[in-house]
C-alpha cells in the first residue's frame, strides 16, 4: 500500500520535468528586429578570350586604283614610233568570303593580345575609259580597261580589350593581293575619240599579285562558351603595283603594235562579318553563365 504514494510523487516528477525538455527543442522563433541576412550571390567567372580559333567571313569591299602609265605606239611600215602617257582612277565594288585562324592571349588586366591570319576570294570590279596624249600633242589612242580583283590574305596582330564575353580591338599587319586587268582599244590616231581611223585591236589581259598592309578595327561578341560573332571594317593598301601589256592591230591598215608600262596604288575597303570556334582548353576558360 504504501508503493502507491511513492509512484504517484514519480509520476508528478516526470510531468513537471516533461515541460521543459518539449520546450528545449521546439525551434526558436525568428526575432523581428533580426531578421536572417540573404546570401550572396554566386559569382559568374569571367569570359576568358585565350586559345586558338577558326571561323569564317562574308562581306563586300570597296577599292580605288590611281594609276599612270606610257605607251610607245609603233608602225613599222610607214615607219612611225609615236610615244604618250595616260592616267585614270577606276572605281571598283563586289562581295567577298573567306576563313580567319588565329591565336588570343587575355591577361588578367583584361587586354587582349592575338595574331590572326585569313583569305578571301573576291569579286570586286571595275572599269575605266582613257586616252592616251601623244607627247608630240594629240591623242594617241584610247581604250577601255576593267579591273577584278580575286583574292586577298593578310597577316595580322590583334589588340583588344575584353568587357567579360565583348572584345573590342584595333588590327594591322601584312596583306596580299591578287588582281586581273583587261585591256580594250576603242581607237587610233589625232581624232580620238571622236572621228577615228578604220581600226582593230587584240584585247590583252593581264593577271599580278602584290604585297603591302592592312589595317582596322573591330568588335567580338562571345554568344556561346565557344563561339563568337563578329564585325570588322579593313583597309588595304597596295602601292606602286606594276603591270606591262601590248596591243596589236592595224589603223588605216598599218599595222602596230604598243607597248604600254602601268604603274599604280590601289587602295580597298572592307567590311565584313564572322563567325569564330574558340577551342576549349580546360583550364585556359572559364565557364559562363548567359
Amino acid at each position: 500500500m504504501r508503493a502507491t504514494p511513492i509512484a504517484a510523487a514519480g509520476v508528478l516528477a516526470i510531468m513537471a520535468v516533461a515541460p521543459a525538455n518539449a520546450a528545449d527543442i521546439v525551434p526558436p522563433q525568428v526575432s523581428k528586429e533580426r531578421p536572417l541576412r540573404p546570401l550572396p550571390p554566386p559569382v559568374v567567372p569571367a569570359y576568358n578570350w585565350t586559345g586558338f580559333y577558326i571561323g569564317g567571313n562574308l562581306g563586300g569591299g570597296w577599292a580605288r586604283t590611281d594609276f599612270s602609265g606610257t605607251g610607245s605606239a609603233v608602225f613599222p611600215t610607214i615607219p612611225l614610233t609615236v610615244a604618250s602617257t595616260f592616267a585614270g582612277a577606276p572605281n571598283s565594288r563586289g562581295i567577298l568570303g573567306g576563313g580567319q585562324v588565329g591565336y588570343n592571349y587575355q591577361f588578367p588586366t583584361h587586354w587582349v593580345l592575338g595574331i590572326e591570319a585569313d583569305i578571301d576570294g573576291a569579286g570586286i570590279t571595275g572599269s575605266v575609259n582613257t586616252c592616251a596624249t601623244a607627247t608630240t600633242g594629240g591623242i594617241a589612242g584610247c581604250q577601255t580597261s576593267s579591273s577584278r580583283l580575286n583574292d586577298f590574305g593578310t597577316l595580322r596582330g590583334r589588340v583588344g580589350y575584353a568587357w567579360n564575353n565583348v572584345l573590342v580591338y584595333g588590327t594591322g599587319g601584312f596583306a596580299w593581293g591578287q588582281n586581273s586587268v583587261s585591256h580594250t582599244g576603242t581607237c587610233v590616231g589625232a581624232g580620238c575619240p571622236g572621228v577615228t581611223l578604220p581600226f582593230t585591236s587584240t584585247a590583252p589581259s593581264t593577271t599580278s599579285t602584290f604585297a603591302g598592309w592592312a589595317a582596322g578595327a573591330g568588335a567580338e561578341w562571345a554568344f556561346l562558351p565557344n563561339w563568337t560573332l563578329r564585325v570588322e571594317y579593313l583597309h588595304l593598301q597596295f602601292d606602286n603595283v606594276g603591270e606591262s601589256y601590248v596591243f596589236t592591230g592595224t589603223a588605216a591598215g598599218f599595222p602596230f603594235t604598243t607597248t604600254s608600262h602601268v604603274s599604280a596604288n590601289i587602295g580597298v575597303d572592307v567590311a565584313r562579318v564572322g563567325v569564330n570556334y574558340l577551342f576549349n582548353f580546360g583550364s585556359l576558360r572559364s565557364p559562363m553563365a548567359y
